[in-house]
């Protein structure tokens, strides 16, 4: 499987926990109440919700097990000669999967009177909005699941010009002469949830360099080939010229498996 299909995957378990979710609070919840001694039917509510967000989270991260690991290389785009890192399925598949358990907790429920079961809650212009909510939440999730995997907008590519980060909602270039050089060195632990790049002012006088956070584990690529991808870049001019080439790529994994002194990253 595909980090690309892995992360389209989370959309029908976001919805699987959403009904389980508003489901078993529905028809499920009412059984509960008759469990003696009270205490336990406490216990029995809560193994409830717990399993409904474990049922739909738990198989999702059965089924995709192999494509979250991340990979020691580059998508190559050779048509747009650049290397591209699409979202990681990582921690997006299963932040999506639990936002859709709760969107199942905004719908006002509530007992029936005198009865031993559940309604959608008679609230009038509230009940509605909580639906609405839900809805759009719901929606939200599935459009940015669907944006996010989309293989023609990666969320870090490179070129021989510098590296552009995208978002949702926003884009940043960073040119590779904006870097200092040395930087970033290889993280201390595997795949760390963030990488630390400098990037220098246009003029001494305008201050220090400026710190930037790059979201390293939304990213389906190891952290440590990353960091050493753009410590090469920001050090070696000459090697930027072959960025989107399959022999630059595995001149890359080469340099990478020597480790810090192999000779694109002395």
């Amino acid at each position: 499987m595909s980090s690309r299909a892995a992360v389209l995957l989370a959309a029908p378990f976001a919805v699987l926990a959403f009904v389980l979710r508003l489901g078993g609070t529905l028809w499920l919840q009412p059984f509960t109440w008759s469990i003696r001694p009270t205490v336990l039917g406490l216990l029995a509510f809560v193994g409830l919700l717990a399993g409904s967000a474990a049922v739909p989270i738990g198989g999702y991260l059965l089924l995709t097990r192999s494509a979250r690991r991340r990979p020691k290389t580059w998508q190559l785009d050779a048509g747009k000669r650049r290397f591209t890192a699409l979202v990681s399925p990582y921690g997006t598949g299963p932040s999506a999967v639990a936002a859709g358990w709760l969107g199942g907790g905004i719908v006002f429920t509530e007992r029936v009177p005198n009865q031993e079961r559940m309604r959608i809650a008679q609230f009038g212009v509230a009940t509605q909005l909580s639906i609405i909510t839900a809805a759009a939440l719901m929606i939200i999730i599935l459009l940015s699941l669907v944006l996010l995997a989309t293989p023609n907008t990666p969320l870090l590519s490179l070129d021989s010009d510098g590296m552009t980060l995208r978002g949702l909602w926003w884009q940043t270039r960073l040119r590779w002469d904006e870097l200092v050089p040395g930087g970033p060195p290889r993280p201390s632990k595997p795949n760390p949830a963030v990488l630390v790049l400098y990037q220098q002012q246009a003029a001494p006088a305008e201050g220090p360099p400026r710190r930037r956070r790059l979201a390293a584990r939304r990213l389906h690529i190891d952290t440590t080939f990353l960091a050493d991808t753009i410590r090469c870049y920001a050090d070696n001019p000459a090697r930027r010229a072959g960025i989107g080439t399959a022999d630059e790529l595995t001149a890359l994994q080469l340099s990478s498996e020597q480790g810090p002194q192999s000779p694109c990253h002395r």
